[in-house]
């Protein structure tokens, strides 16, 4: 197996679709052994799987401080969670997009696997998910609720409010509004593009009301609040249009940012330009034309190839 992003994108991606199977219902003897056979496949394997439980137990803890059950009954006579860690424990065993998976409590996850992901759901109509996001939609009520485990996606309510869950931070969307949200790890924020929404964090019982413009930030010893600028408005809704915003930043970090999208990478041979700065407007999916605009203002030499782009 291949070492490069897609095939690690792959991993994570069949990595949650084996959580989520778990968290519906308990594996039978015949899937347990096949979780048991991938896990033992490669370290990368149990890694990922690791990842993907501590990330959904996230989920998990908020969407129960919420009063909303992300799991299933348990069958009887079935071979549960704990059994089947137990013995991957005793077997050696630590604990692009081939989903979304339906299980059945009726949730979908998402994987952002390489570029941009839209998906349209008719609540919201169409939700761009951003590289490497995982996102879980639930409809145990009828209407979605939104379990944003990793990664930053936008999103707009249109008749009804929606529910978004991120690892701590509890927003309610309210009809005809937009946000960006954003989870990494124990650190979640929202930034309300248009409408308003109401928040809540796991530290607090207080409830937010917040309107256009505002952006807050939660860590698990912190919250705040700011409203920003028409400038930083921009730059953040920049990516879900296909775009970057680079304001005076070094070319070796925009090309950085530049390549987690493209399979295509920007390779810098010196370091003539690496920290120069730059600003301006790119195309996320259009690495050639970033590179040109580089040996345009620095005066660089590219060698281009199918792989990639190098800068010298």
């Amino acid at each position: 197996m291949s070492h490069d992003d897609a095939s690690i994108g792959s991993i994570d991606a069949v990595a949650f679709d084996w959580v989520a199977r778990l968290d519906n219902a308990p594996l039978n003897v015949s899937d347990a052994a096949a979780l048991q056979r991938w896990l033992a496949e490669d370290v990368r394997h149990r890694g990922a799987f690791v990842r993907a439980q501590s990330l959904w137990m996230s989920a998990g803890r908020m969407a129960a401080l919420q009063g909303m059950p992300l799991r299933a009954p348990v069958p009887p006579r079935a071979l549960s969670r704990r059994a089947l860690i137990r013995t991957a424990v005793a077997a050696g065993i630590a604990g692009a997009c081939l989903i979304p998976h339906r299980s059945a409590d009726a949730s979908e996850i998402f994987h952002a696997a390489s570029g941009l992901m839209h998906v349209t759901q008719p609540e919201c109509g169409e939700i761009v998910l951003d590289q490497g996001t995982i996102l879980r939609i639930r409809r145990n009520t009828g209407r979605p609720a939104f379990d944003l485990l990793t990664g930053r996606m936008s999103l707009a309510a249109r008749r009804v409010s929606l529910p978004i869950n991120m690892n701590g931070l509890f927003i309610a969307l309210q009809p005809s509004s937009k946000l960006i949200a954003h989870a990494a790890g124990t650190d979640s924020d929202a930034l309300v593009l248009q409408g308003h929404a109401l928040s809540h964090c796991a530290q607090e019982r207080m409830e937010r009301h917040l309107h256009a413009r505002d952006w807050i930030q939660t860590t698990p010893r912190s919250i705040t609040v700011t409203t920003l600028c028409d400038d930083d408005m921009e730059r953040a809704v920049a990516w879900s249009q296909g775009k970057l915003e680079f304001q005076s930043v070094d070319v070796v970090e925009a090309i950085s940012e530049l390549n987690r999208y493209n399979a295509r990478k920007i390779i810098l041979t010196g370091s003539a330009c690496a920290h120069r700065k730059i600003s301006g407007i790119f195309m996320l999916d259009d690495p050639l034309g970033f590179a040109r605009v580089l040996r345009e203002i620095f005066g660089v030499r590219l060698s281009i190839s199918k792989e990639n782009i190098a800068i010298s």
